[in-house]
């Protein structure tokens, strides 16, 4: 894992091993440390050279090859770090099955342009977060697609309140450099607020900018202590994204978490939204500004609506979402790269 804190991490990685030890297939954790990924937990502005820390994480990778048993599968959570090399990972490959697992459009990134063919090349299986970034592989006899999932029983089901007009809470959740995505639908949703009064709310690890200040957002900083209490907060949920090559590799996390709170979603369609929400079943997928502002007016005004469309979202999420839905692919996975004639050993993470 990348770092404790990562969202891939947390969202692809902590929760799926969990499930696969509860299963009876034992995992062994290892996160980068310092993460140079946001939980350095240093203050800011000592948090912010994020290429500064990768060569400590670096280091820390190196004490965590020393026990790795030969019959482990090594599970690559992305690459092990942010540096262009692959002598870490091919250490940690070497004389056993590895898999490698990853859900953005990492290749896009200038340190990963030759590391990811790399890694793909090393690994006897390869996890794709969606069609896309399968095809980006160019493996696909090796690639097989499992669509970030979340724990359904502690992302628990809540019945929509009975709220209309500036009691609506619309809500979003993401990563500071992400706020970007929010200006792809700010005309409609600025629209959409001044006409239903509806009150707009930004869970993140910092403020937002000023070029959303017509949002009125109101910011809760990002905890994982209070992670589930503060989406509770959300009535709509809300996921615009461009439609550029790094959003096309979106596996639509933050759609998936409010769907599986019984939340309707209003999303671009990108990335992997498309695939997640059905139009106007479980969820929104408008084009324009005109369109953002239709639905989430729609969803603002009409209680019915939202609780209807909230738990088809839910009943989605559980099916195709949920880690209870996945793990099967995930042992899959495992036991593809061991080979059906051995044993199942350790998986190391």
């Amino acid at each position: 894992m990348q770092g404790a804190r990562v969202p891939a991490a947390r969202a692809r990685g902590f929760v799926i091993a969990r499930a696969l030890e509860a299963d009876g297939i034992p995992c062994s954790v290892r996160v980068a440390r310092p993460s140079v990924y946001g939980d350095t937990l240093l203050p800011w502005p000592l948090n912010l050279p994020r290429p500064l820390y990768a060569p400590f994480a670096a280091l820390s990778r190196v004490a965590q090859l020393r026990d790795l048993r030969d019959d482990d599968v090594v599970f690559f959570q992305r690459p092990m770090t942010e540096l262009p090399t692959m002598l870490l990972e091919r250490l940690a490959a070497r004389g056993r099955r590895a898999i490698f697992d990853f859900d953005d459009a990492i290749f896009e990134r200038r340190s990963n342009r030759k590391k990811f063919p790399a890694l793909v090349a090393l690994a006897d299986r390869v996890i794709a977060g969606s069609a896309y970034l399968a095809a980006a592989t160019r493996a696909p006899g090796k690639t097989m697609i499992i669509p970030t999932a979340v724990d359904a029983e502690r992302y628990a089901f809540q019945p929509t309140r009975e709220r209309r007009g500036r009691d609506v809470v619309v809500g979003w959740t993401g990563l500071d450099i992400n706020y970007r995505q929010l200006l792809h639908a700010l005309p409609g949703l600025t629209r959409a607020l001044e006409r239903t009064g509806a009150r707009f709310l930004a869970i993140s690890n910092a403020p937002p900018p000023a070029e959303l200040a017509p949002l009125r957002p109101e910011f809760v900083r990002w905890r994982p202590e209070t992670e589930i209490e503060d989406l509770a907060r959300i009535d709509v949920g809300v996921m615009p994204l461009p439609d550029g090559p790094i959003e096309r590799g979106k596996c639509s996390y933050k759609l998936i978490q409010y769907m599986a709170m019984g939340r309707p979603g209003v999303a671009s369609p990108v990335g992997s939204n498309p695939d997640v929400v059905t139009e106007g079943v479980d969820g929104f997928l408008p084009r324009d500004d005109a369109g953002w502002e239709r639905a989430i007016v729609d969803l603002v005004e009409d209680t019915a609506l939202r609780r209807a469309v909230g738990a088809r979202a839910r009943a989605r999420v559980e099916a195709a979402y949920s880690v209870r839905a996945v793990l099967p692919l995930y042992k899959e996975a495992i036991e593809a790269a061991q080979g059906a004639a051995r044993a199942m050993g350790g998986t190391s993470w």
